[in-house]
């Protein structure tokens, strides 16, 4: 089926913003002496905040529950992201390649929504994205189908129209439980991962081919 709309994920697809969700749990728990190692960040690198947190917890047998946890974290993770982010390499080659060909164009993401705006914002991107799909809006997250699925619903196309830009394997997990076919890119912070189950692999945004979509 001919493709009618590419859905990106946002961390390590349009930015490569995951090390900044590793400094902005480190804010919040450098003061009681902790800190996440490379591998502690690996373990939940594509998770839900909630899921994070609660690894987090009880990894260092912190006090309290994980709504105790997310306020400090949120505004750490926007301030960061405020500041530091830089588009992919290709990034907006592809977004007008895209717009070029009439492809809609949307975003599903395990972040918040206030997190998106900040990085859209940051990017100078945000009027480009005709749906945006972020995790307060869903029931489930990745690996579940469902923040696919509203961004395909927002974008008007099913599902099986769509072309998923992932970058870790819950995130192609999810893409493929909506019935999307997905694009696999690698980046530093998660090279170590398993992306083979993708239908497509590149190394960066630049090297997306345009034939996909047909």
């Amino acid at each position: 089926m001919k493709k009618q709309a590419v859905i990106f994920d946002m961390d390590g697809v349009i930015t490569d913003s995951e090390p900044f969700y590793a400094e902005a749990v480190n804010v919040v728990i450098g003061p009681l002496g902790h800190r996440l190692t490379d591998e502690d960040h690996r373990a939940i690198m594509g998770s839900s905040i909630d899921y994070t947190w609660q690894w987090v917890i009880d990894r260092f047998a912190l006090d309290g529950d994980v709504e105790r946890w997310k306020a400090p974290y949120d505004l750490a993770v926007e301030e960061l992201l405020r500041r530091n982010v830089t588009p992919a390499p290709g990034l907006y080659s592809l977004l007008q390649a895209l717009e070029g060909r009439g492809v809609k164009i949307g975003l599903a993401t395990s972040s918040q929504g206030n997190w998106v705006e900040a990085v859209l914002a940051r990017l100078d991107v945000t009027g480009r994205f005709g749906a945006i799909a972020a995790a307060e809006m869903v029931r489930e997250a990745k690996p579940a189908p469902d923040l696919y699925l509203l961004a395909a619903r927002k974008l008007g196309v099913t599902p099986q129209a769509c072309l998923a830009i992932e970058d870790t394997p819950r995130g192609i997990e999810s893409a493929q439980a909506a019935g999307m076919v997905t694009v696999a890119v690698r980046t530093e912070a998660t090279a170590h991962m398993d992306v083979s189950s993708a239908e497509h692999e590149i190394e960066s945004l630049e090297q997306f081919e345009p034939a996909w979509l047909d």
